[in-house]
């Protein structure tokens, strides 16, 4: 059980911003997954020969692994430490997303776009009990978790586009290696 959080046990008020931000973005990138392969669609299946089970599967492969951990990742975060799974599930998922955008089949994409779904569920619950560990004061915790909410509507709205662009630009691989800058500032 987590000791009650007082405002001694808070971060100093001038490292909890960045903190936030890091916290944030690793979510943003998280949802930024959720609707970034979508627009990139075309290109995969002229690219890996696809057929349109196996574009099915890329896409939502990632949502559904991502949403059956989500229960267990909290538990995990609350056994190992939330900052630590953060940490971790943000690694991986940098590095799962490196290995996509390299990935030689359709079928190798599928399973590793699983595997991001793994890592994108430890970072979801373990960023809440950061947020809450960081912001103990019921009003700047409320503040706090709009501003990581908000995050959420940037993402998904920023999906569809940048993936449009990133594809217009460079193929479906860019809409993964994206994401290995934004692990690595998150």
């Amino acid at each position: 059980m987590n000791p009650v959080l007082s405002p001694a046990t808070a971060a100093p008020s001038g490292r909890r911003g960045p903190a936030l931000f890091g916290i944030s973005l690793g979510y943003f990138m998280v949802l930024l997954d959720t609707t970034v392969l979508s627009v990139a669609e075309p290109d995969l299946a002229d690219s890996l020969h696809g057929t349109v089970a196996g574009l099915q599967w890329a896409v939502t492969g990632y949502t559904v692994v991502f949403g059956a951990l989500l229960l267990s990742a909290g538990a995990v975060a609350d056994r190992y430490g939330a900052h630590r799974v953060f940490r971790a599930g943000v690694a991986a998922f940098g590095a799962g997303s490196l290995l996509c955008a390299a990935a030689p089949d359709l079928w190798t994409l599928v399973a590793l776009r699983a595997a991001l779904g793994a890592a994108a569920a430890a970072c979801v619950p373990a960023s809440m009990a950061m947020i809450a560990r960081l912001y103990p004061a019921p009003a700047e915790r409320a503040r706090a978790v709009a501003t990581w909410a908000a995050t959420s509507g940037a993402a998904l709205a920023a999906g569809p586009v940048a993936g449009g662009a990133l594809v217009g630009l460079a193929g479906w691989r860019a809409i993964f290696l994206v994401n290995v800058p934004l692990a690595a500032a998150g």
